[in-house]
């Protein structure tokens, strides 16, 4: 099968907080996966599709966090545990965040190279 993605994607369980900018409320989840272009999480509530997320990410295994504005890619229900599933991409990201978060990338690739 052709792999359509445009990043290497991790398997990442890190802390993340999101804005939805419209609604001022932020609220806490963990990552599912992440990788240079986006980062796929679980929610309690429905988000529209093309929202704006501000999202504050601490990186699991390093102290570095990093605050970014996403967009929300795509949404999915996940009816048995009555969560949403979204995948978000990064539309403003600071430069040295995104060096530091390939360097995680290639670091947890080297140590796990089955990612």
């Amino acid at each position: 099968m052709l792999e359509r993605r445009k990043f290497i994607r991790i398997p990442e369980s890190s802390q993340i907080s999101y804005e939805i900018l419209s609604e001022l409320k932020a609220k806490d989840y963990l990552t599912r996966d992440i990788s240079q272009g986006g980062i796929r999480f679980f929610v309690h509530e429905f988000i529209r599709r093309n929202s704006i997320l501000k999202i504050k990410l601490t990186l699991t295994k390093t102290t570095f966090y990093f605050e970014a504005l996403t967009k929300v890619v795509w949404i999915q229900e996940d009816t048995l545990s009555e969560r949403y599933e979204v995948g978000v991409e990064f539309v403003d990201i600071p430069p040295n965040a995104t060096a530091h978060l390939i360097d995680y990338i290639r670091g947890v690739l080297k140590f796990n190279p089955q990612q």
